[in-house]
C-alpha cells in the first residue's frame, strides 16, 4: 500500500497535522495549548444541535482569539488559538469562541502562521470528519471519519494562506464552511432568494390504490390479470384489486423465509443509526409478457451468504422465476434461480427489472456498494486515476451494469437462461471475449428504475454518489461512465466533492476497442444555490395514458427525498420531455453537459397538499396497463411501520388530501435546506438510495475502512 493510500485509509491529517479522537465528553484542553475556558457542556452541545431555522449561509464569522486573561489559562500561555464545533449531517454548528456560537457552518477566521486546535463533537452518530482544502480542492488537513455520537475529535494545524474551505467528506454539501484570514473583510450574505432548480410543471392529484404496506419496492400490472401487484421490501408480494390490498389475508407470494433478515440491525452510515435502514430485501417484480398463459414472473431479492460468498461479504442478490397457481396466489416451491450475484456490501442492489419489446429480460445490477466504487469487493479497471471499478470492469463480475438474458430458453451448458445472440460480448460479436456475455450495458453505480417507453426507448436512472443524479437512454454496448464520471461530470475517488475539471471521455483503444462514455439525458445537482434538490434519483416511466394531457409522453420520475439528513419524507416527482439529443462536446462551468442539451425537466406538484409536495419518501414508480403512472412511497424511509402506499397519479381535483406526517417538521420550505435537516452521506454514501448508503463494515480480516462516503446515495 502506498503512503498516500495508507494515509487515506487511516485518516491521517496532512501537512504535519495531529489528530486525536476521544469519547470522554468532559474532555479538557491540554495545559498550555488552549485558553483555559470551560468546555461546553453536553447540554450546550445538544441545544446547539437542536437549533432550527433557515441556513444562515456563511454569515456567522468568528476567529479563535488569543486569550487576554492570563489568569484563566491553565499555565498562563498566550497566543494559542482554538475552535469548537458540533457536527451533524445537516451542518457544522459553532460552539466556541462566542463569535460563532450557534452559527451554521461559520466562517473560521485565521491568522496566517498561527497554530490552531479545532475540537468537534459528533452530535448525531453518523460518520463525519473534518477536512481543510485549498481553492483547487487539494486536501491540506484531514481527519479520519468518526461515527460515535458524543465522541470528540481534535486536530492541530498551522494556518496557511492557501486554506480556503473546510467540510465533512461524507456530507460535503451541507457540512461546509469558508476559511478567511483576519485581514479580509467579511462579505455580507446575499439575502436574495435563489430560483429553484426545477421550474414548476403541471399540478396533479394522487389517489391510493394500496395502503398499509411497510416499504413497497415495485409494482406491475400484467396484461390479462384481474389484479395489479406490489412487492414489499420485507418479502411479500400483494395482489391489488378494486378494494386495495387485503393485508389480513395471505400475500400472493411470501419469500421472507429465504431472504436476509431485513433491517434487523442498522446496516451502515447512510441514515439515522437508531433506525432500521437497509437496502436489501425483495426489491423487484416483473411479470412475463405471456403471464396470462404461463403464469410466470421474476423477482429480485437478497439471500443470505452461501458457500460461494467470500468471507465478510454481505449477501447474494438473486434473480429468480416463480409460477402462479392462480391470479391471487403463487407457488413458493416453484422457484427457479436465474442469476445469483455475490454482493460485497449491503447496498447498491438495484431493484426493478423489465421485459423488453424483444421478449428478453433486462436486469439492472448495482456496483456492489461502498463509497465511490472503491471499497472491498471492487476490482481494478483501466482508469488508474480512480481506485476500484466494478462499473468499468466487464470481465470479473456482473456488478455495475445492465444484463439481458433469454429466460424462455436454456443455455448451451444447461444454464437456466440463454444469451441473446446479439449481446455485445456474445459469441460471434465484435467484442466477443471482452466481457461476460450477460452484459448489455455497463458503467453504472446503482441503476434504480428501468422502463421501455412507447417508442422503445430504454431509460434507466442511476443513483449518484455525492454531487449529481442522472438518467440515461441505454443502448446496447453503452458505457455510462461510472466511476470515471458521476453523470456527465468528472469524478474523483480521492476528492468526491471537488472533482477534477478534466477526465476521459472514452476508454483507451485497448479497452473494448475504445468506447465513448455516454452522457445522461436527465441530470440534476443534489444541491443548487444552497437549496436541496434531491439525494437519490428514482427512475420512473413515460406517461402514456391520455387522462392528463400535460404529462402525455413525458418521462415521470422522482427523488427519494430532498432532505439531506434522510429523515424528512420530502420526496419529489418530476417530468422530462424525451427528445433525440445530439452528442456534444460542450461543457458547462462544472464540466458537465449543459442543461440546454438535456431533456427539458419540470417539477410535478400535487393539489391535495398545501405546499404542492407529496410528503412521502418516493421509493419507486409503476405503470399500469393503460399507461398510467403510480408513485410507490412511504413516510418513514425505512422498512418499518405501515405508511407504505401505491398512489395513482390522477387529474387535479380528483385525488386525496395529502397531510405531512405528524412527526415531520411543519415548516419545511419548498427548496430550502433547513438548519435541522441532516445531510446525505457521500455515497452514499450509502446510496441512494434508498439506493445510495455507501458503506458496509469491513470484513474482520481486513483493515478498518475509514471512508464513510457514498449513498449510495446510495443510497439507493
Amino acid at each position: 500500500m502506498s503512503e498516500k493510500d495508507n494515509r487515506e485509509r487511516n485518516g491521517d491529517a496532512k501537512a504535519g497535522t495531529d489528530t486525536n479522537t476521544k469519547s470522554d465528553r468532559d474532555r479538557r484542553p491540554r495545559a498550555g495549548r488552549y485558553r483555559a475556558r470551560t468546555r461546553p457542556s453536553r447540554r450546550r452541545f445538544m441545544q446547539a444541535a437542536a437549533a432550527t431555522g433557515a441556513v444562515a449561509g456563511l454569515g456567522g464569522v468568528g476567529s479563535a482569539q488569543e486569550d487576554e486573561d492570563d489568569d484563566d489559562d491553565e499555565d498562563g500561555a498566550e497566543g494559542d488559538y482554538y475552535f469548537e464545533l458540533g457536527g451533524e449531517s445537516s451542518r457544522w454548528v459553532g460552539l466556541a469562541p462566542e463569535e460563532i456560537e450557534d452559527e451554521t457552518n461559520p466562517t473560521l477566521v485565521l491568522e496566517e502562521g498561527e497554530t490552531y486546535e479545532l475540537v468537534w463533537e459528533n452530535l448525531d452518530g453518523i460518520g463525519h470528519n473534518f477536512v481543510i482544502i485549498d481553492e483547487d480542492g487539494e486536501q491540506l488537513v484531514r481527519t479520519d471519519i468518526m461515527t460515535g455520537e458524543g465522541e470528540t475529535q481534535s486536530v492541530e494545524f498551522e494556518a496557511a494562506e492557501e486554506m480556503a474551505e473546510y467540510y465533512c467528506e461524507p456530507h460535503p454539501q451541507t457540512m461546509r464552511g469558508d476559511i478567511a484570514f483576519d485581514d479580509v473583510e467579511e462579505e455580507a450574505p446575499d439575502e436574495e432568494e435563489a430560483e429553484p432548480y426545477f421550474p414548476e410543471g403541471p399540478t396533479v392529484g394522487v389517489e391510493p390504490v394500496a395502503e398499509g404496506l411497510i416499504a413497497p419496492t415495485d409494482f406491475d400490472d400484467p396484461e390479462g390479470s384481474d389484479y395489479q401487484y406490489v412487492s414489499d421490501q420485507t418479502g411479500e408480494i400483494w395482489a391489488i384489486d378494486e378494494n386495495g390490498v387485503d393485508l389480513e389475508g395471505d400475500p400472493f407470494l411470501d419469500i421472507s423465509d429465504r431472504m436476509v433478515a431485513v433491517a434487523e440491525e442498522f446496516a451502515g452510515g447512510y441514515a439515522d443509526p437508531e433506525g432500521d435502514y437497509d437496502e436489501r430485501g425483495l426489491l423487484g417484480i416483473e411479470f412475463h409478457p405471456d403471464y396470462e398463459e404461463n403464469g410466470r414472473f421474476v423477482v429480485n431479492y437478497s439471500a443470505p451468504p452461501d458457500e460461494e460468498t467470500p468471507d465478510g461479504w454481505s449477501h447474494v442478490q438473486v434473480i429468480a422465476e416463480f409460477e402462479a397457481d392462480d391470479d391471487d396466489s403463487a407457488d413458493p416451491d416453484s422457484e427457479r434461480r436465474l442469476l445469483e450475484i455475490q454482493h460485497p456490501q449491503y447496498n447498491h442492489d438495484s431493484g426493478p427489472m423489465a421485459f423488453g419489446p424483444d421478449g428478453y429480460l433486462y436486469v439492472p445490477m448495482g456496483d456492489g456498494g461502498g463509497g465511490n466504487d472503491s471499497d472491498y469487493g471492487h476490482v481494478e479497471d483501466w482508469y488508474d486515476e480512480n481506485e476500484g471499478g466494478n462499473g468499468q470492469d466487464t470481465t470479473e463480475n456482473l456488478l455495475g451494469g445492465i444484463h439481458r438474458i433469454d429466460i424462455d430458453n436454456e443455455g448451451e451448458n444447461g444454464e437456466p437462461y440463454a444469451i441473446p445472440e446479439d449481446n455485445p460480448f456474445a459469441e460471434g460479436e465484435e467484442l466477443e471475449g471482452e466481457g461476460l456475455e450477460e452484459y448489455f450495458a455497463w458503467g453504472l453505480r446503482n441503476p434504480f428504475g428501468i422502463t421501455f417507453s412507447g417508442d422503445d426507448r430504454l431509460i434507466v436512472a442511476d443513483a449518484g454518489q455525492v454531487l449529481f443524479e442522472a438518467a440515461y437512454e441505454i443502448e446496447k454496448g453503452g458505457n455510462y461512465g461510472w466511476n470515471v464520471r458521476e453523470g456527465s461530470h468528472c469524478f474523483s475517488t480521492d476528492t468526491p466533492a471537488t472533482p477534477p475539471e478534466e477526465c476521459p471521455t472514452e476508454t483507451p483503444d485497448d479497452v473494448r476497442g475504445g468506447e465513448p462514455l455516454i452522457d445522461p439525458v436527465v441530470e440534476y445537482p443534489q444541491v443548487y444555490q444552497d437549496q436541496g434538490v434531491g439525494i437519490v434519483i428514482i427512475g420512473g416511466h413515460t406517461y402514456e395514458d391520455d387522462t392528463i394531457e400535460e404529462l402525455e409522453g413525458k418521462y415521470v420520475f422522482g427523488d427519494w427525498t430532498r432532505d439531506q439528513g434522510r429523515q424528512i419524507p420530502d420526496g419529489r416527482v418530476f417530468a422530462a420531455t424525451p427528445e433525440d439529443l445530439e452528442e456534444t462536446e460542450e461543457r458547462d462551468e462544472a464540466g458537465g453537459r449543459p442543461r440546454d442539451d438535456l431533456w427539458e425537466m419540470e417539477e410535478v406538484l400535487f393539489d391535495g397538499s398545501e405546499d404542492g409536495q407529496l410528503h412521502h419518501f418516493v421509493r419507486q414508480f409503476g405503470r399500469g396497463a393503460d399507461g398510467e403512472v403510480y408513485v410507490i412511497a412511504n413516510q418513514v424511509g425505512i422498512p418499518a411501520g405501515d405508511t407504505g402506499v401505491v398512489l395513482e397519479i390522477v387529474p387535479a381535483g380528483e385525488g386525496m388530501e395529502i397531510e405531512p406526517p405528524e412527526e415531520a417538521p411543519e415548516d419545511v420550505d419548498d427548496d430550502e435546506v433547513e438548519a435541522d435537516d441532516e445531510d446525505e452521506d457521500e455515497d452514499e454514501e450509502q446510496d441512494e438510495h434508498p439506493g445510495d448508503e455507501d458503506e458496509d463494515p469491513e470484513p474482520e480480516d481486513e483493515d478498518d475502512e475509514n471512508e464513510n462516503e457514498g449513498e449510495d446515495n446510495d443510497s439507493e
